[in-house]
């Protein structure tokens, strides 16, 4: 299995409301823009995952790109779509994530609300 289909796998394991652990490598690193988005180790990461995919009424990811760079890690846009479960609120926003992998598991996720510092830290001029 490609990183790109490991990828793209975790998104659709997220989206049935999976989280499957064994993805993650036991030293993985996690973050995100989102308050206490910043872990380490496979069981901080899938609490925190938890508790953020816990936090939503509804909560849709809609891949546009998928795509594995020279160096094996995988760029990911995506536009997120999500209702607060105790808020209400809708948000759209349109974010990427940078993907390190290794031996099929998960080392290292970046999430970027801003996809020209995604492409920069991908060290791409343009995606």
């Amino acid at each position: 299995m490609s990183n790109t289909d490991i990828v793209r796998s975790l998104y659709a394991h997220w989206e049935g409301g999976e989280n499957p652990a064994e993805v993650y490598d036991a030293d993985v690193e996690w973050s995100m823009p989102h308050p206490g988005g910043q872990v380490k180790g496979r069981d901080q990461v899938v609490s925190f995952l938890r508790s953020f995919m816990g936090a939503w009424e509804e909560h849709v990811m809609e891949l546009e790109q998928v795509r594995e760079l020279e160096d094996g890690r995988v760029l990911v846009f995506f536009t997120e779509r999500g209702r607060g479960r105790s808020s209400g609120v809708e948000t759209v926003a349109h974010p990427a994530a940078l993907w390190t992998l290794r031996d099929g598991r998960v080392l290292r996720f970046e999430a970027f609300g801003d996809r020209d510092e995604a492409r920069r830290r991908a060290g791409l001029d343009r995606a």
